[in-house]
């Protein structure tokens, strides 16, 4: 028997039991309380993937083209165990995020030494960012789990001439971009690798990497064709398209205010603040997302049918180009402003990083291994650059790769304690494994500690607090008020998902009169304001003064506490004299 190979199994099935003990601790602990505006989309694909309607969402009409599908597959494999499609979800982030803690360790292994393994296994086992993902339900938990498995399948294969392993890399980046489709430029950075860094000659490394894209294709394609069929259009993803076509809304209001601006649609907006908007806010992307036309047509792309988007838009080089130099401009200083944040793990996790990058030069094989590494945590940044709102889970998966660059920094700085005792003549003390680690200990301690308050104020984590579960309890309840499918509009989609409504609604950016007739154009039946919320003016004045028009019923909330935050309008459209009765 091979003794280490079993005590490194072992201990890959210790870290796994302690990462999900760690994660399900810190679930029991803080809490959920209603399901994350994300996740609530997810979760609804998933629903009606299940109950046969297809891969339709909870908030654009038809199909849902902005979100891969292996996420929600996921979801609908686990609500098999739980019979719920929040706790599927959270679940499955979960047993992902615990494994996460495995890929870590076979990188940083690869990179330096089975120590260094050990310490970058732990750092994500512990870091509060991830540990919080965990059980949420965003996507970006389960994607890089499965990213930085195809990372570690690639450093491997860069040392080894197997055809075999690269058919591996490419299903595994494969699976990565069934969940987000970011993952484009990793695979690309790999396939570059696979042509000239890795052994053999040009004929088999060009067979190695045409089995990698053929692997990756082959996931891809049920992707491709049901776009294809939805929108006759012939791409692997459609997010970059609404990603483009939001931001030239936002650089239409910006260089163009007071103008005229023609839709995709042929209509034609105003994207200039009108008097009654909050100005206390960026309108300018307020307008992109949530904008209007003379038709009462939505036009920013939380309000439009994916499909119809898609059809409609065309993006040039040109466009392209002058979204990457606003994207440069604006969003290099959102960067370092998260690499610096508490959350992020900073003072101590950047120059840790650094540290184990940098305190020796790069020799041999693992040179190209490490700066395979090295790029692949440039590649989610530069895709930052091509959009113009940013948001910090952005670069979340950042996280795990520098904890592998940090491990050798806390590596790094246990050897320069051992040297620096036996330097000054404490023999006894460089001997001691307790005393050598005690350092890199407390440089660890600090980072957690002041990592833990950052994280939980992050919006991703407040918004599905326990704080929300009244939140929750009222979508519950207004989902017992109607034995029909409705449509609800809100500032958050959460609660529509809790009421079990079939359609959502962002409020309109527009005046309060134009805001009234978009309620019957849109087919909304339930109106939910939020004490508090910020949106227009015509939003605080609902608020304060009620909806301005009879057709408006405002619903007796239930008396538990916290429900005086919302208040909640039964909308009757114009000709209609129904009442929509309880559920039975």
């Amino acid at each position: 028997m091979h003794v280490r190979p079993l005590r490194v199994w072992v201990s890959m099935i210790l870290l796994l039991a302690a990462s999900l003990a760690v994660r399900s601790a810190a679930w029991a602990h803080w809490g959920t309380g209603t399901i994350e505006s994300e996740g609530a989309e997810y979760a609804r694909i998933a629903e009606n993937l299940r109950n046969g309607v297809g891969f339709v969402g909870l908030v654009t009409p038809g199909p849902q083209l902005n979100f891969n599908p292996l996420y929600p597959l996921l979801i609908v494999g686990t609500t098999f165990l739980t019979n719920n499609y929040e706790w599927a979800a959270r679940l499955v982030c979960l047993v992902l995020g615990a494994l996460l803690p495995l890929p870590v360790f076979g990188i940083a292994s690869r990179l330096f030494n089975r120590r260094v393994g050990y310490i970058a296994a732990v750092l994500t086992l512990l870091h509060p960012l991830l540990v919080n993902l965990s059980f949420t339900t965003f996507s970006e938990g389960p994607y890089t789990t499965l990213l930085l498995v195809a990372v570690y399948l690639t450093i491997v294969a860069i040392s080894q001439a197997s055809t075999k392993l690269w058919l591996l890399v490419g299903a595994a980046f494969g699976l990565a971009w069934l969940i987000r489709a970011e993952v484009t430029a990793a695979f690309g950075i790999a396939v570059l690798f696979v042509l000239f860094a890795a052994g053999g000659s040009l004929a088999a490394r060009s067979k190695r990497a045409l089995v990698a894209i053929a692997a990756f294709l082959v996931l891809l394609m049920p992707e491709v064709i049901f776009i294809y069929k939805s929108t006759g259009k012939l791409r692997p993803e459609v997010k970059s398209i609404i990603f483009s076509y939001t931001g030239k809304r936002i650089l239409a209001a910006e260089t163009r205010p007071g103008v005229d601006y023609e839709s995709p649609g042929g209509h034609h907006e105003v994207p200039s603040p009108a008097p009654n908007f909050d100005e206390g806010q960026r309108w300018e992307e307020r307008w992109a997302f949530y904008g209007i036309d003379s038709n009462l047509k939505g036009m920013g792309f939380p309000l439009r049918p994916h499909v119809e988007l898609v059809r409609e838009t065309h993006v040039s080089l040109r466009d392209t180009l002058r979204l990457l130099v606003k994207g440069v401009r604006q969003n290099t200083s959102e960067l370092f402003r998260a690499l610096s944040s508490d959350w992020f793990g900073s003072p101590f996790l950047p120059a840790l990083a650094l540290l184990g990058a940098l305190r020796r030069p790069w020799r041999g094989p693992r040179t190209s291994q490490r700066l395979f590494v090295l790029l692949i945590a440039i590649a989610p940044v530069l895709a930052t650059f091509f959009a113009l709102w940013t948001q910090a889970r952005y670069y979340f998966a950042l996280v795990p790769l520098l904890c592998i660059w940090a491990a050798n920094g806390l590596f790094e700085m246990g050897l320069w304690t051992k040297a620096t005792t036996m330097a000054a003549g404490w023999k006894s003390l460089s001997r001691s494994a307790l005393f050598q680690s005690s350092v890199p200990l407390l440089v660890v301690l600090a980072m957690m500690v002041t990592s833990v308050k950052a994280v939980r104020r992050l919006y991703m984590f407040t918004d599905s607090a326990l704080s929300t579960l009244v939140e929750k309890k009222v979508g519950i309840w207004l989902g017992h008020q109607q034995n029909r499918p409705v449509k609800i509009m809100d500032t958050s989609i959460p609660l529509a998902f809790h009421a079990d409504a079939n359609l959502f609604s962002y409020f309109p950016y527009c005046s309060g009169e134009i805001a009234i007739q978009y309620l019957d154009a849109a087919g909304v039946d339930y109106i939910v304001l939020r004490r508090g919320e910020h949106f227009t003016r015509y939003y605080e004045d609902w608020l304060a003064h009620g909806i301005p028009d009879q057709r408006a019923e405002l619903l007796q909330l239930p008396s538990f506490p916290g429900a005086d935050k919302f208040v909640v309008y039964r909308w009757h459209h114009r000709g209609q004299r129904f009442s929509i009765e309880p559920r039975l």
